[in-house]
């Protein structure tokens, strides 16, 4: 999208098709995104629909300061956020910064391969990205955010400050608190780095 507004461009509320372009290009990218931080399948498709009605409403608005990602993926953060403090009742494990331990391993890196396996890799990668998944499902969700949109979305550390409004250097403590705690997860379930 060019720099101007979607308004000036033609593709506002009052041109329908340039939002069902944006839609059509971004979807699949928020419904992954939102799954990642939902853990379901149901409440990732409201938190899509949400962000793009939300989107809808803010279209004609949107300057291109961002990329449209990167403004798609903080409509959908503050939208998880309101829909998560919407839900009295629930209960969400919120863990102390005690149980973040250090190690002194590497970066835990996210991304499973998943072309080319043998049926045992690929049972492996399975039971590897279901322990992961719960691992970052445990994670309080301001963790949760900083990990997906860094590692598993591969936004810089500066646009991940951006959608989530705090600074970069909040961003990287974050995440590597984020890191340890999946890293100290996976260990207790035997699962290691290889």
């Amino acid at each position: 999208m060019s720099r101007g507004s979607a308004a000036e461009s033609g593709e506002g509320p009052q041109d329908p098709s340039g939002f069902d372009k944006l839609y059509r290009d971004h979807v699949d990218l928020l419904y992954r995104y939102a799954y990642r931080l939902c853990g379901e399948a149901e409440a990732a498709k409201d938190l899509v629909q949400e962000t793009f009605l939300n989107a809808y409403r803010g279209f004609n608005r949107f300057r291109g300061d961002a990329r449209v990602s990167t403004w798609l993926y903080t409509i959908a953060s503050r939208a998880c956020m309101r829909m998560r403090r919407k839900r009295k009742g629930e209960p969400e494990r919120e863990l102390s910064l005690d149980e973040f331990v250090p190690t002194s391993e590497g970066e835990f890196h996210l991304q499973i391969p998943v072309e080319g396996l043998t049926p045992e890799e690929a049972l492996q990668n399975k039971e590897l990205r279901e322990a992961l998944d719960r691992a970052i499902q445990s994670l309080p969700k301001k963790y949760r955010m900083t990990l997906v949109l860094r590692d598993m979305e591969g936004l810089s550390a500066k646009e991940v400050g951006a959608i989530m409004g705090v600074t970069e250097r909040a961003v990287k403590s974050r995440l590597h608190r984020a890191r340890l705690f999946v890293r100290k997860e996976l260990s207790a379930r035997g699962i290691t780095e290889s």
